[in-house]
């Protein structure tokens, strides 16, 4: 067997292992992070949600709350870097800009191809003229930038769940919606039906 000869039959040896010994270790790795994500999620507490309200003072419903699938969506334009800087001002200004919104005195701020539908405006509309109480609600942060828009989103909806009575109750998630509106907040409102 000359020279050449060995040299391949060893690299054909050497390729009998389909994964090296680093490949299947780094599989290892990402098996054992799944498997210590898995168990670290198992053993978190549930959460409480707390209204602010000292125990006596908590609305009771008479039967579990429902939750309507119609809903509103506003694009309300706010003091953005206040908001984004912690400016009390801003967020005063917000929480006219909502109780405004609530009150139907803008309907410009109806905002979605939703509200553009004559009996999805109008549903929304009704909702807000029985003064129906939040159960959930999306507050988006209307930025050129995901990092601001987020943020944004977040101190809106933080302001809004703490400064308005009707959102007291509600579930809230915060996010980024693209730069269209830049400098606005989007909100989207469902109301408890009970």
């Amino acid at each position: 067997m000359t020279g050449s000869a060995r040299r391949r039959a060893s690299r054909r040896g050497r390729r009998t292992s389909r994964f090296g010994a680093a490949h299947l270790a780094g599989w290892l790795f990402a098996d054992l992070m799944l498997v210590l994500f898995l168990v670290a999620m198992a053993v978190q507490p549930r959460a409480q949600l707390t209204t602010g309200l000292p125990e006596e003072k908590k609305p009771r419903p008479s039967g579990p709350r429902v939750l309507g699938q119609d809903f509103c969506d506003f694009l309300i334009p706010v003091q953005a870097e206040g908001l984004l800087s912690g400016s009390g001002g801003a967020r005063a200004d917000l929480l006219r800009k909502v109780d405004e919104a609530l009150r139907g005195e803008h309907p410009s701020w109806l905002y979605g191809d939703e509200m553009r539908r004559e009996d999805a405006r109008g549903a929304c509309l009704e909702q807000l003229e029985q003064k129906l109480q939040v159960g959930f609600f999306l507050a988006y942060g209307a930025r050129n930038d995901t990092g601001s828009g987020v943020t944004l989103g977040r101190n809106a909806a933080k302001a809004v769940k703490s400064g308005n009575p009707r959102f007291r109750e509600a579930i809230y998630r915060a996010a980024w919606t693209g730069g269209e509106g830049d400098g606005s907040v989007q909100l989207v409102v469902f109301f408890y039906q009970n």
